[in-house]
């Protein structure tokens, strides 16, 4: 099974990541673990000892009930191999705070796959703060940016020219290689076209070739293999059939990271 973290907050994008993880399990299967961080407001934080003790168990016991309303609402069907983790937030910078308390029990507990729920999927900019934040840079595992309740039993490996085939097919297979899901080979090749284009899978060329050789070495079968021409917004819309589309960790100014950004399609970054 496959150790998994899931940061659970009490926002949409948690409730549609709950879901996902559960629909996730259906076809590889997690040992789940859940992580809340309590952020209370810096003029909340009191004093020393055991009264600072007792301020924080307070704080955890909310962050407690919080992830329990989540569960319960949600009735996930993916059972938890242990009790959620609830982390206080203690430094006036917040965001890089849950970072790194994040990051610090993704490595000391030796997970496999990290997930997170994002909704703002049309936004390049915000998605691009996302995956190049010390969630995605300074984790030893893949990290799933869930955005939809896409119930497909499709997932796809995303393949361009500025894709090292090796380090996507192993970190992938990492995953998805004992994955139910069907596999797809998606090809991006960017061309400011007024529609998005199929070209014949030669186009994909020696980069495609690899891919497709190292899958077979692994004795996965692959469904599809489609090369398109377009725009990232045109290949994004392709991709909402998938459940998820797994990609190395792409550059800022690559056309990859745009078609990320416009994926309908919930994204798996390896590597």
């Amino acid at each position: 099974m496959l150790k998994t973290l899931l940061y659970v907050n009490e926002d949409l994008a948690s409730s549609i990541a709950l879901r996902f993880t559960d629909y996730l399990n259906k076809f590889v299967k997690l040992s789940l673990y859940i992580i809340h961080v309590e952020e209370p407001d810096a003029k909340e934080q009191v004093g020393t000892g055991w009264v600072r003790r007792t301020w924080e168990d307070g704080v955890r016991s909310s962050g407690k009930r919080l992830v329990d309303r989540m569960l319960r609402t949600e009735n996930i069907d993916c059972p938890l191999a242990g009790r959620p983790k609830i982390v206080v937030e203690e430094s006036d910078f917040l965001g890089e705070r849950k970072d790194r308390e994040v990051v610090y029990e993704l490595g000391n507990g030796m997970y496999k796959l990290f997930i997170k729920g994002y909704l703002d999927s049309a936004d390049p900019e915000k998605f691009y703060e996302l995956i190049s934040s010390k969630l995605s840079t300074e984790t030893s595992c893949p990290m799933l940016v869930v955005k939809n309740l896409s119930l497909s039993k499709k997932c796809a490996l995303l393949c361009a020219d500025s894709v090292d085939p090796k380090l996507l097919v192993e970190k992938s297979m990492d995953i998805l290689g004992d994955s139910t899901f069907d596999l797809d080979l998606v090809f991006f090749k960017f061309k400011e076209n007024e529609e998005l284009r199929v070209l014949d899978p030669k186009e994909g060329g020696s980069y495609l070739r690899e891919t497709e050789a190292l899958l077979a070495e692994r004795d996965k079968v692959v469904n599809n293999v489609t090369v398109l021409s377009g725009t990232p917004e045109q290949v994004g819309d392709y991709l909402k059939d998938y459940a998820l589309v797994a990609s190395t960790l792409p550059s800022r100014k690559s056309m990859r990271m745009y078609t990320l950004a416009h994926s309908l399609a919930s994204v798996l970054l390896v590597g």
